[in-house]
């Protein structure tokens, strides 16, 4: 591989993911909706023997502004190496907004070739752009392809490995007064172009006291002389160096382009789209269908995944049955299919129900709906103190809140930023399902209403609404305390209404499973060993027969009483203590612990173990697993912080240790006062 990189650029929401897929062949995550890319990500575009690197860089508008996902961009590109190209992609269905950008990146003088997308659109809709005129215009190489197929893609390809990428000189102009200084700086200090020109025109804004440049970086990148000349030059004279100018004077220059290359166009038809935005934004209306439309999802989550679940739980059986016919009885055969199968096979059932989460996830992203419902949401947020950014982060959270915490991101302010952070966890996420489903189909065996909607979907509904609205009270308390800067305007673009690509959601779905049994999968395993272990140790071989120690006695039972006096006033006892602690390292882990503890070699769908759980006595003799254990269970795991993996990227994401520490203190006390009244009350009220 050569050190040449290759950067992809250009607005969110153009196609330039999918692009880096086709050309590399990986299968990174794409959605109709910005801030899909909230970090580089990098892979090899090669062609026969020849390679190099190609790297997808966040999604945005322009270098104005303090977001996150605009920063990496532009430090990116800003420390880029000399022999470095761009790729800029380009919505063809926006090119007026597209191409000030575009202008930007000419500035900078990074080498360039232009790539439009969405050509099939431009077909279907009678568009007809004359390429070769748009390329005598720009000074650069354009290509027009369909990112989804991939057509045009290989003559892109061809000319990347012939190097035709283009270093173009600043093709607007500035206002005749604005120019003429230009001209006398390269007669008086002498200024290379392209590059040398960006960085003064930088420093002139900087010295005009624009907004856009709140850093001198670029004034004082130059010799001691030029800085004094340029402040003798700009100082108490009337030059409209600013980013506004520059937005301006681009726009011009863009729409005198596009009368050039624009040969035909046909008016889109928006009859479709503006019914359904009728509909799905209206403010009473547009909530109904987006509640709706969750809890349909949480009833499909049990009944769609029924069958491939009993299927995998009928194959870890026959697999347990299996080995164990094979082994002598011993601590080997114990090890293996009460330990390691009992406990990573208590959660490889849920893969079913996490593929249709993120399924479900990826059809809302890619159909351009996920995009309405956050701004459908503004309004309502804005009444916690947050913007519709950052509905898009929490609703992620019901997949993972790791990449929802990235995804913050795209908000530039910093307070709703950091709020968005530190809430982002108290929405359910999918590691919180296989311990909501054991505890709900334990507790709550109910027969379905009205003969096909299932009890446990409507209590899963019931704790992501839960999640959600806790997450936003906790965001109204951290505004009106901690973060009392004033909330950003929410300015976004409602992409077109698209087609899910269903195999860019397969892609996506194979990745976030293999990623959840590689990871997760891991860590369970490891812990089954570690507990299978306390579990049945001290042990000894007497009359050569292997005999463990009764669970009580062992070393987790040892452990587990010694915490069990802080836990009863919950409604918990050692083993649901137990189970806790192991669970930070992944919460699907207590399923597992449950089912190494309570000896069972079945899942936790299986009824074994919720008979085992059911017949669970207290010391009293009254039963353990009760409704109100359940809820004050429920509740615990609802608040909790018990991702270790969350607390790691909020100090990532934050650069600080306070941070994690404080999302870590609050969300454990609104987990244990929330069990705790939960539970006492109950016991006061006769529940127990």
């Amino acid at each position: 591989m050569t050190e040449k990189t290759i950067y992809l650029v250009g607005n969110p929401n153009c196609g330039k993911t999918t692009l880096f897929n086709q050309l590399t062949g990986l299968r990174q995550k794409t959605g109709n909706f910005s801030g899909v890319t909230i970090e580089r990500k990098t892979g090899t575009i090669s062609q026969g023997e020849q390679s190099l690197s190609l790297t997808d860089l966040p999604g945005t508008y322009g270098w104005g502004g303090k977001s996150e996902d605009k920063k990496i961009a532009y430090e990116v590109l800003l420390s880029r190496k000399q022999e470095d190209a761009a790729i800029y992609v380009l919505d063809a269905l926006n090119l007026e907004r597209g191409m000030q950008f575009l202008l930007q990146m000419v500035d900078m003088g990074v080498p360039l070739i232009l790539t439009l997308t969405m050509k099939d659109v431009l077909e279907k809709k009678n568009i007809r752009l004359d390429l070769q005129k748009l390329e005598q215009t720009l000074g650069l190489k354009v290509f027009l392809i369909n990112a989804k197929s991939g057509e045009g893609v290989r003559e892109l390809k061809e000319a990347v490995f012939r190097n035709d990428f283009a270093k173009q000189k600043r093709l607007w102009t500035w206002d005749t007064k604005e120019e003429s200084l230009f001209a006398k700086a390269k007669q008086e200090i002498g200024i290379p172009e392209p590059d040398g020109e960006f960085f003064l025109s930088q420093a002139f804004k900087y010295v005009n006291r624009d907004l856009s440049l709140p850093d001198s970086r670029y004034f004082e990148s130059f010799p001691e002389e030029t800085r004094v000349w340029i402040k003798k030059e700009i100082e108490n004279k009337e030059y409209r160096f600013s980013y506004q100018e520059e937005i301006i004077r681009k726009s011009f220059f863009i729409k005198q382009v596009l009368a050039k290359v624009l040969q035909a166009s046909a008016k889109e038809n928006f009859a479709f789209q503006k019914k359904a935005d009728a509909f799905l934004l209206h403010p009473f209306w547009g909530f109904v269908f987006f509640f709706s439309l969750m809890a349909i999802l949480f009833q499909t989550l049990f009944s769609w995944a029924e069958y491939p679940m009993d299927a995998i739980e009928s194959g870890i059986q026959f697999l347990q049955g299996t080995v164990g016919s094979l082994l002598e009885d011993g601590p080997l055969k114990s090890l293996l299919v009460d330990g390691v199968m009992a406990g990573v096979g208590s959660v490889v059932v849920f893969v079913p129900q996490i593929a249709l989460l993120f399924t479900f996830i990826g059809i809302l992203e890619e159909s351009g709906y996920l995009a309405r419902a956050s701004f459908l949401m503004d309004r309502l947020m804005g009444r916690f103190g947050l913007s519709g950014k950052s509905f898009i982060p929490l609703l992620s959270s019901a997949a993972c809140a790791v990449p929802a915490i990235m995804g913050t991101r795209t908000i530039e302010n910093k307070s709703d930023r950091l709020t968005t952070i530190l809430v982002s966890p108290l929405v359910m996420c999918s590691a919180r399902y296989p311990v909501y489903i054991l505890i709900v189909g334990t507790v709550f065996s109910l027969p379905p209403l009205f003969g096909f909607i299932n009890v446990q979907g409507i209590v899963l509904f019931g704790m992501f609404l839960l999640g959600m609205c806790t997450s936003l009270v906790f965001a109204l308390l951290f505004r009106r305390t901690v973060f009392k800067e004033d909330s950003s305007y929410f300015i976004m673009e409602l992409p077109r209404y698209m087609v899910p690509s269903f195999r860019s959601i397969a892609h996506s779905v194979l990745g976030k499973v293999r990623s959840f049994l590689t990871t997760a999968g891991q860590v369970i395993l490891y812990i089954s060993v570690l507990l299978w272990f306390l579990s049945n140790f001290p042990a000894s071989f007497e009359n050569e027969e292997w005999k463990t120690s009764p669970i009580e006695s062992s070393y987790i039972g040892t452990m587990g009483k010694t915490i069990e006096p802080v836990l009863s006033p919950m409604g918990f006892d050692w083993k649901i203590g137990i189970s806790i602690i192991t669970s930070f390292a992944a919460r699907e882990v207590m399923v597992s612990t449950l089912a190494v503890l309570y000896g069972t070699e079945d899942s936790e769908e299986s009824e074994s173990l919720r008979d085992s759980l059911r017949s669970e006595k207290r010391k009293d003799g009254s039963p353990l697993w009760t409704p109100l254990t359940g809820i004050s269970l429920l509740l615990f795991f609802a608040f909790a912080s018990q991702c270790m993996s969350t607390l790691a990227v909020v100090r990532k994401e934050t650069g600080s240790l306070v941070w994690p520490f404080v999302q870590f203190a609050y969300m454990t006390a609104l987990a244990v006062a929330s069990s705790l009244l939960i539970f006492q009350l109950g016991k006061a009220f006769g529940f127990s």
